[in-house]
This record gives C-alpha cells, structure tokens and sequence, in this order.
C-alpha cells in the first residue's frame, strides 16, 4: 500500500501538471505588471505610472494595453499630477476602456479643472451603468452647487504668494511669531531621498520672516528637525519656541508610518524631537494643531475603527504633568469615508480641515466646524474662491492682533489650483474691499415669458469660461463679476438660440456696484422653416464665393459657433433661367462652396448638409416663359440655412 506522503507527492504532482496544461506559463510582462501594481499599492504612485508607461508600449492585446492605459491615467491622478493624468485619461476614454469606473474617475478629474458640466455628464453616463451609486449621484449634484458657489463667491481676495513659491511642492503653512512655517520638496531641501509618491524630493520645514509685507529668503529651519526623509505639517506656538510636526519613515527611512514629534527651540536651534507617546507603528499619525489653551492637540491617522481612510481626532494633554489623553475620533459631522486631514484651531477655538468627503469643488476642501459640549457641529464648507477644483488644504490664521492693514492677508493655505507657480502654492487670503454683483432675467424673446433653467455664461477676454449657473425657477440669476476684467455674458437653452452676447466691464471699480442685465432667447424653428442669408451673390455661371459673400456667411460662423448643438442644411436655389438639370447641378456646386468656407473656418464638417435645389423652390411666379423683371429673379437666387437638429455633439 502506498504511504499517505506517497499519495500526497503524487496529488501534488498531478496539481501542478494540471494547473501547468490550464494557464499559460507567465512570462517577464507579468512579473513587470506585478511589480508595477506592487509600487500602486504602496502608493508609491509617481513610480507606478512610470512603470505602467512603459509596460504599455509592450502589451501584447489590446485588453492588456486598455488596462495598462488606465493603471498609468490613475497613477498620475492618485499622485495628483492632473495635467498628465488628463493627457492619459483622455486615451483611456478614446480605448473605450469597458469598465465603467474609468467614466467615475474621469468626472473627478474633471472637476480638478473645474469643468463641471463635463464632469457631470460622466457622472450621468457612470449611474446609467451602475445605476444608484450614491457616490456618482452626489458627485453630480455638486456641480451644480459648487458653480452656484464659483458664481457668488465669499468676499476673499486670493492671492499666490509667489516669493515663497517654486515649481515643486509648497505646502501646510503656519503663521506664528511673524514668520510663516511649511513644507517644501524644493532643492534646498536637506536630503538626497525621492519620495516616489510625488516623484519629488522628500520635504523639509522652512521658514521665512514678514517685514513691512515683504517675505524673506526661505531657509531649512536651525537644528534637528530635517531628516533624509519627510518632514512636514508643523505646528509652532505663538512664541516660536515649541514645534509639533509629523515626521514620516523614520530618519533612517525604515519606518513605515508617519509620527508627531516635538521639537523645543534652544539658542536659535530646534532641539532633537521627541515622539509622542500615542504614535504607534501600525497607523499613523500627523497634522498636528494645538488649540489655543494648550490642552488638545488635534490630528489625522488612519488608527483603526475610523468612519475612512484618514479621519480627524483630538488627544487632551495635561502641559504641567506633561501626560497625555486617549485619542477621541471627532465623529461623522467632521469625518468621513474618504481623507480627512490638516486640522488647524484659530483663537475663537474653530476647528479647520480639509476632506473629500463631503459636498465639495474638487479634491481636498476646507470645512470649519467647533466644538459644541462635546458634539463637534455639522461641518461647513468654506465655498469658492478659497477652495477650487484642486487640493486645498492646511490653513492657518493670522492673529488679529497682528494684522495691522485691513487689506493685508488674514490667512495662509495651500492648493494646487490651476494657475499656480508650480505643485502646491502658499496662497493668501485678504478680505475684499468692494464687489461688484450682476442681477438678471432670460426670457423667451417669442412668448415673453421668463426661463426656468436657463444656462448662462460668463467669459473672460481669452474665452475661458469663469463659470456657468442656471436660472431660477423666476428665470432669475446673479453672481459676482471678477475685478478688472472685460468679459462676455450670454444665455443658453435647449431647442433655442444662444442670446446676444454682452460685453461687461469690470474695470476701475471703486466702491460696490451693481448691474442689471436681461438677456432673450428665441426658440429655434422648426426644420421646415428656412433663413435666408442676404448678400451671397455669384458670378453668372460660377460657384466662387466673391468677397461680400464671404463676410456674410462669417456672420453664420459666428451663430454656429455660439450654438454649437445644432447641424444645418445650406441650401442654394437658382432662377429659372437655364435647363433644369444644369440649375440643379450649378446650386449644388455652390451650396458646397459654402461648406467649404465654414469647414476652413473651424466648423466641424458634419454638422454642414449641402443641398442644391437649382428651380424647384422659387419663392415667386417666374417659372420658365414668364416675363419677369432682374429684381423678381434676383429674389430666386439665394443662399438659405435650416436646422436640421439641435442634439449635435463633437466626436472625440
């Protein structure tokens, strides 16, 4: 009889045979495609879309390219490098990438760049493939709130403080003692590591003096609290002798989790930091805020039975005994399933942070919340202009017994809006000295009546949208006009006409103003019901469009182009003098010309449909034999366009 390890050998053996004759041996690809996820994993992002990039270029079908395609587009997303990862996600969708995620996260890269009537349609297209995802249908009704809020915004001035900026990451600003404390991966920064992350150097803190509104030099904070690796989001008391700061893998570069440290200024030198004894290797934690009396100290970590991935606690600390409290999560009106992060406490004992989980106009937002008995209130969402569709995120007050000019910033945070010098910018915020706001009304130009969610549009001289709203159900709208701007205002609505446009400026403002606007749209006809544009003439058996007839059909490249929904019909019509068939065949030539010329000009050729008609639609009597003056005939020979359909949508 065989031994029972005789038996197992030879069931192992046929295993591993028949597993052999069932998959394919894996080759280096896969070993490289496991490596890549590998660095995913570890959020090791910036790498992971280098590695996916060139594994990409050796894919061998085209659902393993389709894959690798995403993988790079998400890397580049999750490391927060938007502009590449719209480069890719823009592939990604071209692929027609079968898994209906690529659509959810292409919206949420959308809204980074704050183009929220895109991202809702992706959000729209995702719930038609998962229907009732309740993450989808609130990222799509926040882009209608947030471009309500972008079209009023608070009374902030925001302002890039560019002396203290560069092209790498700036970031968690701290004001104490008239200096402003952050983060930075610039090349001053004391170590040689790479945080494969960001693809950037690992962070230290410097520091810079304010003196008469000027900026000094940034330099590395004296000491012992720069390492080979992370340093970051540090907190200093109102003497600038006690730093809190969190310090991620070690200075060694062993450790895995971040930690606060303590840090104790001694002879213009930070002393060697200590950890606080609630840190733990197996979470992390960083972010410190102490609140102004010195009893709490305020964090994010990801510690077990948390409401998500980072999540906002607070730990009570006893400065005369020097002990420290238990870790208390602040609940579900402050955190949420996703990051919450970058606590700050101003001297009305507010709580700041930033999260993505609540109704907001990108990435990481700024919210405000306080302590009421214990209950930490619903969190509010400080709204546009201080946070945009980027990151932003670690704010911190100026005292108000520092802020000498009414004019001068009230706070400092970071963001990676567009528009910046470089990663995440060191932003101001100052109070707004005056605004200018714009009340109006739609209506229907036929009816008289007013429109109910009608869009309306605001641009600036470059034709960048600033925002678009919708009319209240009193075809009302209002919203604040930027500051020393010319822009453009105009209305939209399905089935109609875009309106006229106005031109605004907001130039040499001084006090607060107001602007009354009314704006009117007209319905488009129906597709039996021709334009007939006046002034497009031919020479006698020529189809070359002459220099008059040119400018008019640039007035139509003007309407095709504010209605960029709808596809036309050029038609072109001859007098009855000539054959029939040759009248035919000579309209149909110019009908062509017609398109050719808006084609050249930027229309997209199939919303253009040329028709000839030659003599079979005179708008008169003067068929063949009858007698009829030059002016009778002239009324034939035209150039008309109707609307074929207003659904037309650009193909990618």
């Amino acid at each position: 009889m065989l031994s029972r390890i005789t038996i197992s050998i030879i069931c192992i053996l046929f295993f591993v045979t028949a597993r052999s004759q069932e998959e394919p041996p894996r080759t280096q690809l896969d070993y490289d495609i496991q490596n890549a996820q590998r660095a995913y994993d570890l959020k090791k992002y910036n790498t992971a879309a280098k590695l996916y990039q060139k594994l990409y270029t050796k894919a061998r079908s085209e659902e393993q390219k389709q894959k690798l395609l995403f993988m790079v587009a998400e890397s580049y997303r999750k490391s927060n490098n938007f502009k590449k990862a719209f480069e890719w996600y823009e592939q990604v969708i071209n692929s027609k990438y079968p898994d209906p995620k690529v659509i959810y996260s292409y919206g949420l890269l959308l809204k980074n760049f704050e183009r929220y009537d895109d991202a809702a349609r992706q959000f729209y297209d995702y719930l038609f493939e998962v229907p009732a995802d309740p993450d989808a249908d609130r990222e799509m009704k926040n882009c209608a709130i947030v471009q309500t809020w972008k079209a009023n915004p608070k009374k902030f001035t925001i302002k890039n403080v560019a002396e203290l900026n560069t092209e790498f990451s700036e970031y968690s600003p701290f004001y104490a003692n008239e200096k402003l404390f952050w983060s930075s991966s610039r090349p001053e920064a004391k170590g040689t590591e790479i945080f494969e992350w960001t693809g950037q150097k690992c962070s230290d803190i410097f520091e810079s003096n304010n003196t008469n509104n000027s900026w000094s030099k940034p330099v590395n904070v004296k000491g012992n609290v720069n390492t080979n690796f992370n340093e970051g989001a540090a907190w200093v008391d109102s003497t600038g002798s006690v730093m809190y700061f969190t310090q991620c893998n070690g200075s060694d570069g062993k450790g895995v989790n971040c930690k606060i440290f303590v840090s104790y200024k001694q002879n213009d030198v930070w002393s060697k930091p200590n950890v606080l004894p609630f840190c733990s290797d197996s979470f992390s934690v960083g972010h410190p805020a102490m609140s102004i009396d010195g009893k709490r100290l305020f964090f994010a970590s990801d510690m077990k039975d948390g409401f998500g991935e980072k999540d906002i606690y607070y730990v009570s600390y006893d400065p005369v005994k020097d002990k420290w409290g238990t870790p208390v999560n602040l609940g579900p009106n402050v955190n949420t399933k996703e990051d919450d992060m970058f606590p700050y406490i101003d001297e009305n004992n507010t709580i700041y942070y930033s999260s993505k989980g609540f109704i907001g106009m990108g990435g990481l937002d700024i919210f405000k919340t306080q302590d009421s008995a214990g209950t930490f209130k619903k969190s509010e969402n400080l709204q546009y202009p201080v946070n945009s569709g980027g990151d932003d995120f670690g704010i911190s007050y100026v005292p108000k017994s520092k802020i000498k000019d009414p004019l001068s910033p009230i706070a400092y945070f970071c963001s990676n809006r567009e528009g910046g010098k470089g990663d995440d910018d060191i932003y101001s915020i100052s109070i707004k000295p005056f605004i200018f706001v714009m009340r109006g009304k739609v209506f229907d130009k036929e009816m008289n009546t007013v429109m109910l969610n009608a869009e309306v549009s605001l641009k600036d001289e470059k034709g960048i949208v600033i925002y678009k709203l919708k009319t209240n159900d009193k075809g009302e709208f209002n919203a604040e006009l930027p500051l020393n701007k010319i822009l453009s205002l105009s209305a939209a609505y399905p089935k109609y006409f875009m309106s006229d446009i106005i031109t605004i400026s907001s130039k040499n403002i001084i006090k607060d103003s107001s602007l009354e606007i009314i704006l009117y749209l007209s319905p488009i006809p129906a597709e039996d019901y021709d334009f007939t544009l006046k002034g497009i003439y031919y020479d006698l058996d020529k189809y070359d469009l002459r220099p008059e007839a040119k400018r008019v059909l640039d007035s139509l490249i003007i309407i095709l182009n504010n209605n960029p929904s709808i596809v036309i019909e050029i038609g072109s019509h001859t007098d009855s003098r000539a054959a029939a068939d040759y009248n035919l065949k000579l309209s149909q030539k110019r009908a062509e010309s017609c398109v050719n010329y808006l084609v050249q000009h930027g229309i997209p050729k199939d919303r253009l449909v040329p028709v000839g008609y030659g003599e079979t639609k005179l708008v008169n009597d003067c068929a063949d034999g009858v007698d009829c003056t030059e002016a009778q005939h002239q009324e034939n020979r035209r150039t008309t366009f109707r609307v074929l359909n207003s659904d037309y949508k650009k193909k990618r």
